[in-house]
Formats: C-alpha cells, sequence, structure tokens
C-alpha cells in the first residue's frame, strides 16, 4: 500500500518513520526547500507525545531527539508579571517529564532517515479522489497515484478544504509579534523567575507578553544538525485591533517596531528585551482556532496536526499533539484494512483533539477580560498577590531556594 502525507511538519515527518516502520511505501510532499527551512521556535512535548514518538521512530532517532531538548529543570512554574515587571504569583507547572526542544533542530532530527521518501520543494495544488486510490497534483511534475492520503499541511491546508469543503482555521481574534534574543552575545536583564520557568506579562488594554529561556543541552548532536545556542524568546500577543496594519507579511524591522509601539507604558526592562532582538528572528503569526474539527466521509483521505485542530500557542499543546495522531494513525493503518483504519482514527481523534483546543482557550479569556482597567487592577494588584501570600506556608521550595506557589 503506497501512503501519500501532504506537509513535512513535526507530525508529517514523525508519520512517515511510523509508516516506513509499519512496512508501507511512503511519499513526503513538502513545500519547503530543506528541513530548517521552519519559522518557530521552543516546542514543549508532552509525556503522551513522546511516546508516541518512541513508538515511531528507530530507537536510536528518539534518544536523539531527547538527548538534544533542554534540562526539565527548565520547566518547572509560569510566573505571571504585570508591565512593570513585578512578579505577582508563580504558578506550578504539574509534570516533571515534558521535553523542550527548538523546532529546527527537532525538525532535522525527524527528517533523518527518511532519504528520498520526502520530496522537499513541492507543494501540494489539488487532491482527486477515486473509487481506486487517490490522485495528488503538485506545482510541477506529473500527478501521483496513492492509495492513502494524509493530510498534515497544516493551518492553509489543501487537503482539509477538499475534504471538508471548509479552511482548517479561523481566526481566534489575536495575533502576536515573536522573536529571540540570544543570550550569548550580550547582558541580558531578563527576569529571574526564567531560569525556573516561562513568565506571562499582562499589560493594559488586553496586551500580553510571553518569556522563555530556552537553553538546550551542549552535549554531542549529530552531525548536520543546528547546534542552538541559548536564546530568550519573547512574543506580544494583542487583540487584532490593537495593532496599526494587518502584521501579515510585514517586514521584521517593522514588525519590531508594532511590539515597541504595544509597549511603549511598560517596564524599560521589557523594551530593553525586544530591543535587543536578532532582527532576523522577528515574525507575526495569527492566533487561530479549527474551521473544519468534525466528522468527514472518506475511505482514503484523512487530516492530522494543524490540518484537523490547529490551536493558540497557548497551552503549548499543538506539536505534542500531531505526534499522538501519527502515533494513532500509523498503528491504526498497520491493525485494520484502509476504510476501518481511518474510521478508527477519526473517531478516535475527535475524542482527544477537542480537549486539547480547549485547553489553550482560557488564556485568551483571560486576556480579553483584562482588557477592562478595573478587572486587571483587581486581578493583578489585588487577587494574585492575596492567592500568593495565602498559599505561601504550602508553596513548594526548588533546590536553588526559590519558592514557587
Amino acid at each position: 500500500m503506497r501512503v501519500g502525507i501532504a506537509g513535512g511538519g513535526i507530525g508529517g515527518l514523525a508519520l512517515a518513520h511510523g509508516l516506513r516502520r509499519q512496512g508501507f511505501e511512503t511519499v513526503v510532499f513538502e513545500r519547503d526547500a530543506r528541513p530548517r527551512d521552519t519559522a518557530g521556535y521552543r516546542l514543549h512535548l508532552t509525556p503522551a507525545s513522546l511516546g508516541a514518538l518512541r513508538g515511531l521512530l528507530p530507537p536510536g532517532l528518539a534518544a536523539a531527539i531527547e538527548g538534544t531538548a533542554a534540562a526539565p529543570g527548565t520547566f518547572r512554574q509560569i510566573a505571571v508579571l504585570d508591565h512593570r515587571g513585578r512578579t505577582r504569583i508563580r504558578l506550578p507547572i504539574p509534570g516533571a517529564d515534558n521535553l523542550l526542544i527548538g523546532r529546527r533542530p527537532l525538525r532535522e532530527l525527524l527528517a533523518r532517515g527518511l532519504g528520498d521518501v520526502v520530496r522537499w520543494g513541492t507543494r501540494v495544488t489539488a487532491v482527486r479522489e477515486h473509487p481506486g486510490g487517490v490522485t495528488v497534483h503538485t506545482g510541477d511534475g506529473p500527478a501521483t497515484e496513492l492509495d492513502v492520503l494524509v493530510g498534515a499541511d497544516g493551518i492553509r491546508s489543501v487537503v482539509t478544504q477538499h475534504l471538508t469543503g471548509r479552511p482548517a482555521a479561523r481566526p481566534a481574534g489575536v495575533a502576536a509579534i515573536a522573536g529571540t534574543v540570544q543570550l550569548c552575545d550580550r547582558p541580558v536583564a531578563a527576569p529571574a523567575d526564567l531560569r525556573r520557568g516561562l513568565g506571562l506579562a499582562i499589560g493594559p488594554r488586553g496586551t500580553g507578553m510571553f518569556l522563555a529561556a530556552h537553553h538546550p543541552r551542549t552535549g554531542d548532536l549529530p552531525d548536520g544538525v543546528i547546534r542552538e545556542r541559548p536564546y530568550l524568546v519573547w512574543s506580544v500577543a494583542a487583540p487584532l485591533d490593537r495593532f496599526s496594519a494587518d502584521v501579515t507579511g510585514m517586514r521584521p524591522e517593522l514588525l519590531l517596531a508594532e511590539a515597541l509601539a504595544l509597549t511603549a507604558r511598560w517596564s524599560p526592562g521589557y523594551r530593553d528585551l525586544l530591543a535587543a532582538s536578532d532582527p532576523g528572528s522577528v515574525a507575526a503569526f495569527p492566533f487561530v482556532f479549527p474551521g473544519a474539527l468534525g466528522p468527514w466521509r472518506s475511505d482514503r483521505i484523512t487530516l492530522i496536526g494543524d490540518a484537523v485542530h490547529p490551536m493558540p500557542p497557548t497551552a503549548g499543546a499543538g506539536a505534542s499533539t500531531a505526534l499522538v495522531d501519527a502515533g494513532h494513525l500509523s498503528a491504526d493503518l498497520a491493525e485494520a484494512s484502509v476504510p476501518v483504519a481511518l474510521a478508527r482514527f477519526q473517531n478516535r481523534m475527535l475524542a482527544y483533539a477537542p480537549a486539547a483546543v480547549d485547553e489553550a482557550r482560557p488564556a485568551l479569556d483571560w486576556q480579553r477580560r483584562l482588557a477592562n482597567p478595573l478587572l486587571r487592577v483587581l486581578a493583578v494588584e489585588v487577587a494574585f498577590p492575596l492567592v500568593a501570600a495565602v498559599t505561601a506556608p504550602w508553596s513548594r521550595q526548588y533546590p536553588d531556594g526559590s519558592r514557587g506557589v
């Protein structure tokens, strides 16, 4: 059986490994010219997604990925700060088995061992399903005949549009501008709480800032894999009407100016971080919710990852859920006939994906509520410090002497 995967992102490449290990002839169509041509920063992989990876990949490759990740001790808490730079409350992150890894080195590692399975620089432009299989058309070259097609081509998925008649994603009404600051190049005055986890700063008029310090391990890496240096990643998120113009396609220097304008009344420390950013790292991305997360009818085509359940990054679950998809789909195709396997996978995925999307909603809901000046003052100046004080006797003390509620 010949299985095609439209999209060579994290989920698509992991699925390709799993299908090859099951003995399927596999081809991946990926529009990027090479693995490192990808946007994005650090990824958070959950224990469930790591279990899926171990089942999909050759053992040596799975071990290389885990050995490339940052130490787990840097992901123990979320610190909520105000726009003046004061920490108002620290919230523990449950579970110690999460893995933090840069998107680029992860994608490069996942591309290892796939050889000519991946057709880099090839974009799927049209799909036609027929009783004997699926015909895939690309921008250049002849059509490809397949027995099964998996849409893993992201929020602008051609496969999703064909299969459901709807776009994969719909706007969430919020956008973010993000960038990185190299921590080895200059002294950076970052909040001390970033040594132990994430930072979320709440500012006026519905603007928020996410902060995280990424310290990848410095041991041996496979040849050719990007060796990341420590960096701080930031993103400034706000409702669409807070931006002066559509940030999609805006040049990096204009995006940085936009982020500085959104934080004009914030502490100089935040603005110094933005100003220290690597210019080439600054990018914008809209927050989206699923546009087609529901049952579809097909005996030959299915969807995984952002092609079916795109979600805002506020829960950090996008890549993890795509890997869980890949693990289930690979197993289902190995155990049953194609129509039965695809129906089984669809039912299974629709049972857990909506809950993963819902995990991203509360942060956006609170961001919307805290755009009200009175509610923001009550939460940031009164409620958060009060909760922190009341729970102080039961707070957790870390080995370095710091405390988290």
